[in-house]
């Protein structure tokens, strides 16, 4: 079945001029051509989509959330749910998630496998969500602290057992693996800047994850954390607030993408709401913020490639708002915004192995899009609106609202 949308301007994700008047012929659930309209020749029979003076942009990509974690106060609480009514919960955040202009997510780190029920139920059509790219279990060390998120860790030591940790969550469906290479901010025992698991325990899990072609994102603020995962291969670091000038040096040789999740920290200081957010996580999030924006425009001047991730589901930082990150690196002008949105689009793509598929528009990819009533080159603010989305398509597919 063919569709085209035409009459918007075309902001295509590749950070190319937009193009007014432009058209985008999807055939089925793949882009056949986009351009200007006048050079999009349509079948007769086509669905013809009239987005005039709208806005077309690829379906934006978050490649850092926690699907079964839900933005309460004290994470701790989550304990306290049961799985079968997080599912369903996470089900239901999901597809919150896509209506708010998110067609694929990467989710690093679930508990008890809740993220494999959900994104099965998403591609067998009996919900409605995102594409899918789960870890499963996050693998770390021994240590103090973890026994916080009950389910959410897979606990190993020595490279052998790395190695087998790594076979259960790709066992059990995962698309990529998920390591921690420092300690955390969420839980009580956590140094965020001190390292956790060694070169060698690290490329274990890289190596069993690379024999089925399948990337490892490494969970790192602190300087040598960063540098042990670099060593070790993994694709992407996730947050980096600590890196000192050789971390950042090392991920811009290697090519290793950096996740920064500004986000996280602007949702957890605000007066109006930290009240209620367990002083331990205040305190490590307080004493890091602003390094970890200084670290963020030394990367970027580095050549270090950024990829928009939010850590939705952590405190306050609820799904369906994972636009917020876009905006701050803006709002704090890390970015312009055509710079943010490729964040969110060509970049994160990359950054998850996906671009051959999503994360520009451009024939032969998934015809994932999203149509603004407003210019997010001139304020991205808009992109937090629900009232601005008037269209959300996932391959092809029209989201009902």
């Amino acid at each position: 079945m063919y569709k085209v949308l035409t009459g918007a301007t075309l902001i295509d994700g590749t950070g190319a001029a937009p193009i007014d008047q432009a058209a985008l012929l999807i055939n089925g659930d793949i882009i056949e051509a986009v351009g200007a309209k006048n050079g999009i020749r349509a079948p007769a029979e086509a669905e013809v989509i009239d987005v005039q003076g709208k806005y077309l942009l690829p379906g934006l990509i978050d490649t850092h959330i926690h699907m079964d974690l839900h933005g309460m106060a004290d994470t701790f609480q989550e304990n306290l749910v049961e799985d079968k009514f997080r599912t369903l919960r996470t089900a239901k955040e999901m597809e919150d998630t896509l209506r708010a202009g998110f067609t694929t997510i990467r989710n690093v780190g679930s508990v008890n496998y809740i993220d494999f029920a959900v994104k099965a139920g998403i591609e067998q059509g009996l919900i409605k969500g995102p594409r899918v790219l789960t870890s499963g279990r996050a693998i770390s060390m021994t240590c103090s602290g973890t026994e916080y998120f009950a389910g959410f860790y897979r606990l190993a030591d020595g490279p052998q057992e790395c190695r087998k940790a790594a076979r259960e969550q790709l066992k059990e469906g995962a698309d990529l693996l998920k390591v921690m290479a420092t300690g955390a901010i969420m839980n009580p025992g956590g140094v965020p800047g001190a390292p956790q698991l060694d070169v060698d325990e690290i490329k274990a899990v890289v190596d069993e994850g690379a024999k089925l072609g399948k990337h490892t994102a490494a969970h790192a603020h602190g300087a040598q954390g960063i540098i042990n995962a670099v060593l070790a291969g993994v694709r992407t670091i996730e947050h980096g607030t600590m890196a000192d000038d050789t971390a950042i040096g090392m991920m811009a040789e290697k090519g290793v993408f950096l996740v920064p999740t500004l986000v996280v920290h602007e949702c957890w200081i605000k007066p109006s709401k930290n009240r209620d957010i367990p002083e331990f996580m205040l305190e490590k999030s307080r004493a890091i913020e602003q390094q970890g924006r200084e670290v963020l425009h030394k990367a970027i001047a580095a050549g270090v490639r950024i990829a928009m991730g939010t850590d939705a589901g952590t405190n306050f930082n609820y799904h369906g708002k994972n636009s917020g990150e876009i905006i701050a690196y803006v709002k704090h002008g890390f970015m312009t915004p055509m710079e943010a949105l490729q964040s969110a689009t060509q970049t994160a793509a990359a950054a998850i192995e996906m671009d051959r598929h999503l994360g520009t528009l451009e024939k032969g990819k998934f015809a994932d899009c999203l149509v603004l009533e407003r210019n997010p080159l001139e304020d991205i603010t808009v992109l937090a609106d629900p009232q601005n989305i008037s269209l959300v398509m996932k391959g092809g597919l029209r989201v009902e609202y």
